[in-house]
């Protein structure tokens, strides 16, 4: 397949006010594209406003919101007509309990299926990125164990209890994860048979960087996480392991570049993870760092069931996920933030946004 490009036509974002996605729109604006955005509520202005900003701030790009919906046939026809690329982005997460575990499976699942009919509809569409996560790749693996894009999820999980579809009522992190590995293999199974179109995924893990709006705080996620460290409270989240940290914008600027290249392979996947160690916190470092981006605050740590977590684990967290995004950076020629941006970009547009009260000294 060959590559897009501004001239073949509009490039639709699905997801388009969420954190990722409101990025990877950007980034496409910044190429010079039309981008139809996609949103579930087109006058939602908390939703839209940031979007809207960035269509009129005078750069080469245009930009559309169309409503769509995951859950709805045939909503995405309008929005996919003369596409040349589609960026899905959207999915249906459970933050915040917005959505059950059964809802965020089959959102995922036959939703992606509603889309990719508006895809082949459309005739137009050259290049899928579908956004999965590094949910899809990880496994229960032993400490240090480094991940690649030929881990999946269900490795090793032949005898797993947990990983069963009777699960996915249960747990919202297993309906996560199996609605990602089933969600990419649908994608690649759908571009193959049509054949017009190329698919290729990008697996993101922990994603943190600039917040664009305040419906992006997601209750629950890793940016809420680090929001609450800034409060003085503990970590609530990852601290048995290692943060395993991607910039946002990193993320969205290999979605752009996946869409325009002429050497990515159809199928193929790339882990959005850390540059190098210095993207692999555990949850001491983190406040370190943290202590030291932002001296005049008193940052949280790790909470009070740390220490009998410690006496049954031998004294350590968790080695792990350990995993790198080198395959996006010498593939794709992708350029990354350094940890220091990520944390600060992360902290101060939520203390910007009035999204935490910070614990000042």
């Amino acid at each position: 397949m060959t590559a897009t490009q501004c001239s073949d036509g509009p490039v639709a974002v699905t997801g388009a006010s969420g954190y990722i996605g409101s990025h990877v729109v950007a980034a496409m604006l910044r190429r010079g594209y039309t981008v139809h955005a996609c949103v579930t509520d087109d006058r939602a202005a908390d939703k839209t406003a940031h979007l809207l900003a960035m269509g009129s701030a005078g750069g080469a790009g245009k930009l559309r919101i169309f409503k769509a919906d995951l859950f709805v046939p045939g909503s995405y026809d309008e929005a996919f007509a003369d596409c040349c690329a589609i960026l899905h982005v959207g999915a249906p997460l459970g933050y915040a309990g917005r959505y059950n575990p059964r809802q965020v499976y089959d959102g995922a699942v036959a939703g992606t299926g509603y889309l990719l009919s508006s895809a082949k509809k459309a005739g137009t569409v050259k290049r899928f990125v579908y956004t999965s996560s590094f949910a899809a790749i990880g496994h229960r693996a032993p400490s240090g164990y480094v991940y690649t894009e030929a881990d999946w999820a269900t490795d090793g999980r032949e005898n797993d209890p947990n990983w069963s579809e009777e699960n996915i009522d249960k747990s919202g992190g297993v309906a996560y994860a199996m609605a990602k590995v089933a969600t990419e293999k649908q994608v690649n199974r759908a571009a193959e048979e049509d054949g017009r179109f190329d698919a290729v995924s990008v697996c993101p893990c922990v994603v943190l960087g600039p917040l664009l709006s305040r419906t992006q705080e997601g209750v629950g996620s890793w940016q809420y996480a680090l929001a609450r460290m800034l409060e003085g409270k503990p970590c609530p989240r990852g601290w048995q392991g290692l943060w395993n940290i991607v910039d946002v914008r990193d993320v969205a600027e290999a979605h752009a570049l996946i869409a325009e290249s002429d050497t990515v392979q159809p199928s193929s996947r790339f882990q959005l993870t850390a540059t190098d160690r210095s993207g692999e916190l555990d949850v001491w470092q983190l406040q370190k760092h943290l202590q030291t981006l932002f001296p005049t605050i008193d940052v949280g740590g790790a909470p009070d069931e740390m220490q009998a977590f410690l006496e049954q684990s031998g004294g350590k967290v968790h080695d792990g996920p350990r995993a790198y995004c080198t395959k996006a950076r010498e593939e794709l020629g992708l350029a990354t933030h350094a940890i220091e941006d990520t944390l600060r970009e992360t902290g101060q547009t939520m203390i910007h946004l009035g999204l935490l009260d910070p614990a000042w000294r």
